[in-house]
């Protein structure tokens, strides 16, 4: 495989620009607006107050920079061409010489017929299917020993004792039983591919630096639950809006399904690192060994949208103590590689510690709203948001803040907050004349689910770091995971999967109310809209997205934005 200059470069030759461009918006803002909160330092206030001060500026200025990140990515993403020139891709077809692919369908109690009929149906004639059942229950296995049996020409079962190692060791036993293919996919039980799948995806392995080529995802229209109708948007979106930047400005991610591979370079490294996040941990490895990744955004797989609220928890404590584990095991040589970008290097971090925020997000809450008003003499809480201090007149203040009275709601401020609030759902604004009621249903849950997932996500990220172990709860399998062994103690409850115990939902309650009391206390709604987050989060997971109730206090959280935003925008007209 000869690499072509043109694509080549194209690949290799990572651009700054948005990255820099990001960088630079953040810290123009963080030298603008750092000097008006750290002027409370100079006051007579304790040394907890002060910490507390510095650990609010800080997180200030992670979420400020979370807004930059994503209005800008989201700008270059309708602004600036991303493409791989494809049609100079096909002139060299790999295809042509039709190497041997073997399609691996993972399964672990969850099977879709139509997922594996995709896998069968390609344009293409050297290929073969597998089914890695990975599951324990009868009824799954029944289906797909009568599904295999009518295909055994053209479908292979391969199952394994154990379950070691998570999808990442059900794929590597499969790499070691097969032989004499030279590309692999992977997918999950929801992916249909499209039938030009493997035709599509050959022509990107020109290069030979090429190790796996990702196609785009899409939430499976046919899908009809109404949660993941109204939540589907959002593969489109990551897709649409956040990938399409990356082969050119950023890190490309394996996403764990819907890929083709090359056989030799999974070989070469030894297989997919076994840990429950394998995607991330094997897109770095093979990028630490000099290869890459490649998006192809004319190839387009669809997947299902998590149905219901309860598995879309599931699926968040995955992503959250898997990619955790995935960064303390595997960024720091990742980080120290000379071979690869700081462009990659910070992009793998920024986007992956987006799956952490909820818990500095909670920091930030109990500080803004417990900590600095017991502590701090004049740190002043009250009304639609926090605006501090209200009592510093001395001359010595005025010249470093720059400003007397509210440090806080002036329009500079007010346009920052604006960004924050509305970068990560721009695309569905802009879209919104489009399809106006579908894209508004998407922010309404959004924003709710932005408040209801912050303390279950938290608790993920601590269970992780007392444990050490990540969980793999499949989120397809509608069974609750049940020990035969009674656990000795609070460790081993929470090396299982607790998004969805009771224990988990008892602390939400209870930093509902006691949010709720502090909203009341301080007449603050922007603390009602988390409270009732929390609370809509319960009512949700027991009612069902169909209860009227559920749905009316889903829709709170927007309505309360809505209201701050106007009220904050009066003010300081």
């Amino acid at each position: 495989m000869k690499a072509g200059g043109h694509y080549k470069h194209f690949l290799t030759g990572k651009s700054p620009l948005m990255f820099g461009i990001i960088l630079f918006c953040w810290a123009g803002t963080v030298l603008y607006f750092n000097p008006r909160i750290l002027a409370l330092l100079i006051g007579p206030e304790n040394v907890i107050a002060k910490l507390a001060i510095i650990a609010f500026t800080l997180l200030l200025d992670l979420f400020w920079f979370y807004g930059f990140y994503h209005l800008v990515i989201v700008i270059f993403s309708y602004l600036k061409n991303t493409k791989i020139p494809y049609k100079k891709l096909k002139d060299y077809s790999i295809a042509q010489a039709r190497p041997s692919v073997a399609l691996f369908y993972a399964a672990c109690n969850d099977f879709q017929e139509q997922a594996v009929l995709s896998c069968l149906c390609q344009d293409y004639s050297n290929f073969h299917t597998f089914i890695l059942d990975d599951g324990n229950d009868e009824e799954h296995k029944q289906k797909i020993n009568k599904f295999a049996a009518q295909y055994k020409e053209d479908v292979t079962i391969i199952r394994r004792n154990t379950r070691q190692g998570y999808k990442a060791g059900n794929i590597n036993n499969a790499l070691r039983r097969i032989s004499g293919f030279d590309y692999f996919s992977i997918s999950d039980a929801d992916t249909i591919l499209p039938k030009n799948y493997i035709v599509g995806l050959l022509p990107y392995f020109r290069n030979d630096k090429t190790a796996f080529v990702q196609s785009r995802q899409k939430s499976n229209p046919l899908q009809r639950t109404e949660f993941a109708e109204e939540l589907g948007f959002q593969i489109d979106l990551h897709c649409e809006r956040y990938l399409k930047t990356k082969n050119k400005y950023g890190f490309v991610m394996f996403y764990g399904h819907g890929a083709l591979m090359r056989a030799d370079i999974c070989k070469q490294i030894g297989g997919f690192p076994e840990v429950a996040t394998e995607d991330l941990a094997y897109s770095m490895k093979i990028r630490e060994k000099g290869f890459e990744g490649v998006y192809a955004e004319n190839i387009c797989c669809l997947e299902d949208y998590p149905p219901t609220y309860q598995q879309y928890r599931k699926r968040n404590e995955k992503w959250v103590r898997g990619t955790t584990e995935c960064l303390l095991k595997f960024y720091p040589s990742f980080l120290k590689s000379k071979q690869i970008s700081w462009i990659e290097k910070f992009d793998v971090a920024a986007s992956a510690l987006t799956l952490l925020l909820g818990f500095p997000f909670v920091v930030l809450l109990f500080l803004v709203g417990i900590v600095l008003p017991f502590y701090f003499y004049n740190f002043q809480f009250q009304g639609p948001m926090f605006r501090m201090p209200v009592m510093f007149d001395s001359a010595l203040l005025k010249l470093i803040a720059g400003v007397s009275g509210n440090l806080f709601w002036t329009w500079d401020f007010f346009i920052l907050l604006l960004i924050s609030i509305i970068a990560p759902i721009l695309p569905a604004i802009l879209e919104m004349r489009k399809r106006p009621r579908e894209r508004l249903r998407y922010i309404v849950m959004y924003s709710f689910l932005f408040y209801s997932m912050q303390v279950v996500s938290s608790l993920s990220l601590i269970a992780y770091l007392i444990t050490r172990k990540a969980s793999f709860p499949v989120t397809g399998d509608n069974r609750e995971y049940v020990n035969e062994k009674k656990p000795e103690n609070f460790k081993q409850v929470i090396i299982e999967p607790i998004a969805n115990k009771k224990f988990t939902f008892f602390i939400e309650a209870i930093i509902a109310v006691l949010f709720f009391r502090i909203s009341l206390t301080t007449e603050n709604i922007w603390f009602l809209s988390f409270c009732l987050g929390l609370i809509g989060s319960i009512m949700l997971f027991k009612l069902g997205y169909k209860s009227r109730i559920a749905r009316f206090i889903v829709a709170a959280p927007l309505i309360i934005m809505a209201v701050i935003i106007i009220f904050i925008g009066k003010a300081i007209q």
